[in-house]
């Protein structure tokens, strides 16, 4: 039974609802009240117990790590994309196995983020699959050139994606190309300064948010987004995600062409779904509307 379409009623937990902040709560005032909602209230309160009033789903959502790894006849991205005429074989997959080998040990891959426009070209392309509901996620990247050609310790990128083909990010009306969405993030130099990690979070992806009445008893939960399944759900879900330097070569010292690392020890580039978490770097995606 689902009261919350007949008052704004008790105390409301915020912490997943998009463009609130963390921990942030509301308390909502009982202001209208008709019959019918007494009635509920009352026929809730007496037969129905506590965990089971709203009559809904609960959704929750799970942290789970994936790591990406090569892919393609050589260890270049971009070279194998125009090899396969971007086929699938060219792309950067990921599982749950972080990588096992080292650099020294011929282990890792990289792509050339030229920096000016966002394409399966001239940007990375990473894609693979998800389980269940999504709240927000991470992405972990290592970098190896812009390090030594940055001024100023933060960095503008630029990030499109869709989850099971639909844009979570302005798509734009370039050919060819996407428009996404601009952040700032500011990079953590690593390996003994032989390349930086890139981190930032992708947020508005879902959320459920807890209504509880006076009484503190959960009365339903509103959610939205990938917030669509019961617990932390078990349907798989495609994303598939591209993100690069928003710069240009031809600035002095050139601020848009770098290389992007993964799959060996030393580099752990991968993503994080359902972080505990967030990045210091964010950018709020459209909410999905499935």
């Amino acid at each position: 039974m689902t009261l919350c379409s007949c008052t704004e009623v008790g105390t409301v937990s915020t912490s997943n609802r998009p463009g609130n902040t963390d921990k942030e709560r509301i308390v909502r005032n009982v202001r209208t009240l008709g019959t019918f909602g007494i009635v509920g209230l009352l026929v809730v309160s007496l037969v129905a117990p506590a965990s089971a009033t709203h009559g809904g789903i609960h959704p929750t959502f799970k942290r789970d790590d994936v790591w990406f790894h090569c892919n393609g006849e050589t260890k270049i991205y971009n070279v194998n994309w125009l090899a396969a005429a971007g086929g699938e074989s060219a792309y950067v997959p990921w599982d749950r196995t972080p990588p096992t080998t080292s650099v020294a040990g011929g282990a890792g891959c990289g792509g050339i983020d030229v920096g000016w426009v966002t394409n399966e070209v001239y940007d990375v392309v990473f894609q693979g699959t998800f389980t269940g509901n999504l709240r927000d996620l991470t992405v972990r990247i290592h970098e190896f050139l812009v390090n030594q050609t940055r001024e100023g310790a933060t960095q503008r990128m630029r990030v499109y994606a869709e989850i099971d083909g639909l844009p979570i990010f302005p798509q734009g009306s370039t050919e060819g190309a996407w428009e996404g969405r601009a952040f700032t993030v500011t990079p953590a130099e690593d390996n003994s300064g032989a390349t930086d990690l890139y981190e930032f979070s992708i947020t508005n992806l879902g959320y459920a948010i807890d209504i509880f009445d006076e009484e503190g008893e959960l009365i339903d939960v509103e959610t939205g987004g990938m917030a669509l399944e019961d617990g932390p759900g078990s349907n798989e879900h495609y994303l598939r995600i591209m993100f690069g330097i928003e710069g240009f070569p031809g600035e002095d010292p050139p601020t848009g062409s770098t290389a992007w690392v993964w799959d060996t020890t030393e580099v752990e580039s991968g993503i994080t779904f359902n972080p505990p978490t967030l990045a210091s770097a964010k950018v709020a995606a459209d909410l999905p509307d499935f």
